[in-house]
């Protein structure tokens, strides 16, 4: 799948475009050494932005078997690049144990008696999840601590090697190490990274000042005249960013691109 460039058209105005999304993490993570005063830095930093639509619900059927539910869709876009983070990276997808039944849907709340892992199956080369110490990232067959019911974790997920507009994928288990219940049917959590979003703001009379977010590696400023035809060249200030330029007169159109 192609990139998807960022584009932005103005005259003398100034404009910024919504486009896209810039997805920040949120906790509370529970990590214990190494990298991991920054992780939960960045997975709390944004605690008001949790929404029920990015949970893992985790439940039980009838029969004992352990049930996720998926609230949000996917992939899910990862806008967000940290410092001291390879490539893009998010905490804002979390494993919640169900707060109530649902015997219409089959599903049914945990016991505290049971002890919860989800367990990490298979991954896309360039995709990793952060171990539960925040010391490394989880090796296919290690499990993650999730704890007793009720929980709320939010593990710290990352496309470490990663091109917008790719999709990257994990295939996970939850699992009983108290073996209370059966293991959940493996499932999949995909993820993409966003393309930059470009605004443009007037920096002086007759200049503008261009920048574009996250500052992903290889993407460069592209600007045509017109957009029928379109003839897109780099501009010479290639991956400066934010920039400061003329304003073109009449008009002209700008994007973030390879």
């Amino acid at each position: 799948m192609g990139d998807a460039p960022t584009e932005l058209w103005f005259d003398d105005a100034t404009e910024t475009l919504p486009e896209g999304e810039c997805r920040c993490p949120f906790g509370p993570w529970s990590v214990r050494s190494g990298f991991s005063w920054l992780l939960t830095a960045l997975v709390a930093a944004s605690a008001l932005r949790a929404a029920a639509e990015d949970d893992l619900l985790v439940g039980r059927n009838a029969a004992g078997q352990l049930k996720l539910e998926i609230g949000f869709a996917q992939p899910f876009r990862l806008a967000t690049i940290f410092p001291g983070v390879p490539g893009y990276a998010t905490g804002e997808i979390g494993f919640h144990s169900a707060a109530f039944d649902d015997p219409d849907h089959d599903f049914f709340q945990l016991s505290p008696m049971a002890d919860f892992r989800f367990v990490l199956l298979a991954k896309d080369p360039g995709i990793e999840v952060w171990n539960d110490h925040g010391s490394g990232f989880l090796a296919v067959g290690e499990s993650f601590f999730m704890g007793t019911a009720p929980f709320d974790t939010h593990p710290f997920w990352n496309i470490v090697n990663g091109q917008p507009g790719r999709v990257y994928s994990l295939k996970l288990t939850v699992h009983d190490v108290n073996n209370l219940y059966a293991d959940s049917l493996p499932f999949v959590l995909s993820f993409t990274p966003a393309p930059p979003v470009i605004a443009i703001a007037t920096a002086a009379p007759g200049l503008v000042t261009l920048s574009w977010t996250p500052a992903t590696p290889g993407f460069v400023l592209q600007f045509a005249p017109a957009l029928w035809p379109a003839a897109w060249t780099n501009a010479p200030t290639g991956a400066t960013n934010p920039i400061t330029l003329p304003s073109p007169s009449p008009g002209g159109f700008y994007r973030v691109g390879r």
